[in-house]
């Protein structure tokens, strides 16, 4: 069984990002690293990871009544695993809070805290800001951290970037969102950056797919997303729902456009003289022709053929042609009996 992939970020991407969160934190407000007491920290209730297990949880157990058990057991299952490593390791990157009277809050890091609690620490290292980062610089240092170091879904990394977004214009005024403004905004690079968009602004069946789970895969869903047909594009959901990889889905997608734009359909009545005969059409591949024949001989009434054409030099455009003929005069005999 194939290992699920989950979701990174490039060595380069990474620098990119440090050099955000450095901004954000120096425009933000003094921080300094400490170690904090696991008592004293609470979860931020607006923190976009959206985990559905809390404290009480962790501490207590989940009780079998709860209406989403189901997925907080998997959700403790991927905590255990943290818990594990942080048992041999520790925490390496300290979490993210802001002092909240006597209390501390989570800004990132909450499943470092819950992991740090299952593994049976009482504290953890913490980089506290004096007060909360407002607006764009929380969103971004959330983001930052969520995306570097956790596997969110797509459906949570298209809120994050949307909430980044809503945040820069609620601060900068209305702009027109673009991959160039996202770029500049996050350090993600120009062609990721038009991925978001384009998923962002997909049309609302694929978004629902998403919010459902059933695309999970960025570049599937922008790809799925620019797909004006709705025909084409329920087929190449369908296929991405099934498996099919990026490559597959960009065949997929072509394959049905070309049908589509290539469908016969009945001429309308008009006037003047009759078609008399049927125009076969030209190309400059032989290679057509033979396909044609082939598959015309394979036809159990029609087997007896076969060996007609088995001399034929399809590279030679002559041959190609005569055989093509050659074909259609058969039919016409077959048909007429």
């Amino acid at each position: 069984m194939s290992k699920k992939k989950r979701f990174g970020i490039s060595e380069a991407l990474t620098r990119g990002l440090s050099e955000t969160i450095n901004v954000v934190e120096n425009n933000a407000g003094v921080f300094r690293n400490v170690v904090l007491p696991l008592s004293r920290i609470e979860l931020d209730p607006e923190n976009p990871r959206k985990l559905m297990i809390d404290l009480w949880d962790v501490k207590q157990g989940i009780q079998p009544d709860d209406p989403n058990y189901q997925r907080k057991q998997e959700e403790l299952e991927r905590l255990k695993e943290l818990a594990h490593t942080i048992k041999t390791n520790g925490v390496i990157n300290p979490v993210v809070v802001y002092k909240l009277g006597e209390l501390y809050r989570i800004v990132a890091g909450e499943r470092r805290c819950l992991a740090s609690i299952l593994a049976g620490k009482q504290e953890i290292e913490a980089r506290v800001f004096n007060e909360k980062p407002k607006g764009l610089e929380l969103k971004l240092i959330q983001w930052v951290e969520n995306t570097a170091r956790e596997d969110l879904t797509l459906d949570e990394r298209l809120g994050n970037v949307r909430e980044i977004l809503r945040e820069y214009q609620n601060q900068r005024g209305p702009v027109e969102i673009t991959a160039t403004l996202l770029k500049t905004i996050t350090g993600l690079s120009l062609s990721q950056s038009a991925y978001y968009i384009a998923a962002l602004n997909a049309p609302d069946d694929v978004q629902t797919h998403i919010r459902n789970g059933n695309i999970r895969n960025l570049d599937k869903a922008a790809l799925i997303a620019g797909v004006d047909s709705v025909e084409v594009r329920e087929q190449a959901i369908t296929a991405c729902i099934n498996g099919s990889n990026l490559k597959e889905l960009r065949n997929i997608i072509n394959q049905q456009k070309l049908i589509k734009k290539t469908k016969l359909s009945l001429p309308t009545a008009h006037r003047g003289r009759t078609t008399a005969k049927i125009n076969m059409g030209t190309t400059l591949k032989a290679e057509v022709v033979k396909t044609i024949v082939d598959c015309v001989v394979r036809h159990q009434q029609l087997e007896q053929y076969a060996e007609v054409f088995s001399q034929v030099e399809w590279a030679d455009l002559r041959q190609a042609t005569k055989a093509f003929r050659k074909l259609v005069e058969l039919l016409e005999v077959e048909m007429a009996v």
